[in-house]
C-alpha cells in the first residue's frame, strides 16, 4: 500500500492534487456560468483597454507635435539657406571687386616702381 504523504512523481501528494483539482473545477465553473462578468476580469479588460487607448492617443499627439516641429524646422532652414545664398552671392561680388582693385594696384606699382635687374 502506498504512503499518502509521499509526493507522487509530479511532486504533489494526493491531498494536494485533490485540492488543486477542486480549485480548478470551481474556477472553471464560475467562468463558464458567467458569474464573474461584472467582476475582476471585466475590470481588468477595461483597464487594459483604457491604457491601450491612452497609449494610442499619446502616440498620436506626439506624432502631431513632432510633425509640427519638423515643418517649422524645414521652413526655418529654408529661409536661412536662402539668406545665406544671398550673402554668398554678395561676398563673391565683393571678392571680385577686391581682385580687380588688387590687379589695378599691382599694375600701377609695376609702372611706377623701378625694376631691379
Amino acid at each position: 500500500m502506498a504512503d499518502t504523504t509521499e509526493p507522487a512523481p509530479h511532486g504533489f501528494t494526493p491531498e494536494q492534487m485533490d485540492w488543486i483539482e477542486r480549485r480548478l473545477e470551481a474556477h472553471t465553473n464560475r467562468y463558464r456560468s458567467g458569474s464573474d462578468r461584472g467582476g475582476e476580469l471585466s475590470m481588468l479588460k477595461w483597464a487594459i483597454g483604457g491604457l491601450f487607448v491612452l497609449g494610442l492617443a499619446t502616440a498620436g499627439y506626439l506624432a502631431t507635435q513632432m510633425q509640427s516641429v519638423e515643418n517649422e524646422l524645414r521652413t526655418e532652414i529654408g529661409s536661412v539657406r536662402d539668406e545665406l545664398r544671398g550673402e554668398i552671392a554678395a561676398n563673391r561680388g565683393a571678392i571680385a571687386e577686391l581682385a580687380e582693385g588688387q590687379a589695378r594696384i599691382e599694375a600701377i606699382l609695376e609702372e611706377r616702381l623701378p625694376r631691379d635687374r
